[in-house]
């Protein structure tokens, strides 16, 4: 059994407005990164985190979408938001695995769901990542110490994969910590963490600018989201 925890409890104050509900073709966001895990055959349950002043509005959106089974209020961080998700799958619903993607990532792909699922074990966790191509400075105290290889520096997308009883157990354990994303309490750990090819088009809309990338996304991909 794999489930799924979409992420959308942010505060999205570079947008500078609710992006989960940012409205594109009368639709809000959060709608176009819930299709392609509902149309994915091997995904079985999701849970959907959003923030408190958005709760009811996304239980009336959302009730009637097959797969939703929970509709939970998101925490003070993204990674109290990830707990709460992955809390309500431990108290209501067995699973075996569990993704973890970010609400604002609309532009996911069926093709990287399911790599994802491809690469799962129990013993390790898998991420999506792409190649950086700029180049790298460290700085400190606004001086460059160091020009980092690019080749060896990768960027880490979601949906990231888990083993759900360990991820659990660890996000737990870490929730004090910084966590920059889900996988590193795994790297914490000393746990296997894989790195699978991404999708340069998967991004996370942080700034109203990126809504212009996913109309064009949605645009050339109107099939993905019929149901």
């Amino acid at each position: 059994m794999i489930g799924t925890v979409i992420v959308g409890g942010g505060k999205s104050k570079r947008f500078n407005d609710d992006k989960i509900f940012y409205k594109i073709n009368d639709l809000p966001l959060i709608y176009y990164t819930l299709i392609p895990f509902i149309k994915c055959d091997k995904i079985d349950k999701i849970v959907v985190v959003l923030s408190k002043d958005r709760v009811d509005e996304g239980i009336n959106f959302l009730k009637s979408f097959t797969k939703i089974i929970g509709i939970v209020e998101g925490g003070e961080e993204r990674k109290n938001s990830v707990f709460n998700g992955l809390k309500f799958f431990y108290n209501n619903e067995k699973i075996d695995y569990v993704l973890i993607h970010d609400g604002a990532r609309s532009n996911i792909k069926i093709e990287i769901i399911e790599k994802v699922i491809e690469n799962l074990d129990m013993n390790s966790c898998v991420i999506p990542v792409v190649p950086v191509i700029e180049t790298l400075k460290y700085i400190e105290n606004g001086n460059i110490i160091k020009t980092l290889d690019r080749d060896k520096i990768f960027i880490a997308q979601t949906p990231q994969g888990f083993p759900f009883l360990k991820i659990f157990e660890l996000l737990n354990k870490y929730i004090n910590e910084k966590l920059f994303d889900d996988s590193l309490v795994f790297e914490m750990e000393g746990l296997k963490v894989k790195a699978i090819e991404g999708d340069i088009e998967n991004i996370k809309v942080t700034y109203k600018s990126d809504i212009l990338k996913v109309i064009d996304f949605i645009k050339r991909n109107e099939n993905r989201y019929r149901i």
